[in-house]
């Protein structure tokens, strides 16, 4: 028969004592498997979305293999982790930032925020200050990307001189790189998005946003973080 010793100290025998670690164990261990049966269920949901993107594959611009299809697959590996939902701007401002990426992530990560990488993201982006920052710095970023297809697209009709309202040019279906540098703009500046057959109305709502010191010039640094002071 086993002894049963009273602890002085807590009152406790070293039965009960054995019975709460045991109690305790048996807690993780739950813990752990409904950790584990979540993750099962996010393969199952990615495996469903893998078989809609396979077939929607060869209607991607380029099909498999492609630039495109490359960009598609690492945004879907980003989903995976938990990062759906996250403001891509504010993301893409953070990921340029691999230093203070890995500073945040170790504070989250101190603070238990977790378990997925989208879950320590947001606990990033709760402070208003760091979720500022990033999404200036990635509206810079985007700026900076679109630029040369700014120049392209509104400087050269400019310089070569076909500003005649009356020139035939200006009934032509608009351009992909219109089409794109105004979406991006309608992002940008926070327009609505204008409803533009033709390259001439497009050239002039695009001229128009020329002068726009959001865009045109490159905007400014974000906020310094009171945090960088301590």
């Amino acid at each position: 028969m086993e002894a049963t010793v009273v602890s002085t100290a807590t009152g406790m025998t070293t039965a009960q004592t054995t019975a709460d670690r045991l109690r305790d164990l048996a807690t993780n261990l739950a813990a752990s498997e409904d950790r584990i049966a979540g993750e099962v269920a996010i393969a199952a949901t990615s495996a469903a979305e893998l078989r809609r993107q396979y077939r929607a594959a060869d209607k991607r611009r380029g099909g498999p293999g492609s630039t495109d299809a490359r960009k598609y697959a690492l945004g879907s590996a980003l989903v995976l982790v938990g990062i759906d939902g996250s403001d891509d701007t504010a993301l893409l401002g953070l990921m340029a930032h691999p230093e203070r990426m890995a500073r945040w992530m170790q504070s989250a990560t101190a603070a238990s925020a977790g378990p997925t990488f989208g879950d320590i993201v947001r606990w990033i982006f709760s402070d208003p200050a760091r979720l500022t920052w990033c999404q200036q710095w990635g509206v810079i970023l985007q700026w900076r990307r679109r630029a040369a297809l700014y120049e392209q697209e509104v400087r050269r009709f400019i310089e070569t001189g076909p500003l005649d309202p009356r020139a035939s040019w200006r009934r032509k279906p608009i351009t992909i790189g219109q089409a794109a540098l105004i979406d991006a703009l309608v992002g940008l500046l926070g327009e609505p998005a204008p409803d533009l057959a033709t390259r001439g109305a497009a050239f002039e709502w695009l001229r128009a946003r020329g002068g726009n010191p959001a865009f045109w010039r490159e905007p400014s640094l974000p906020p310094h973080l009171e945090e960088d002071d301590e």
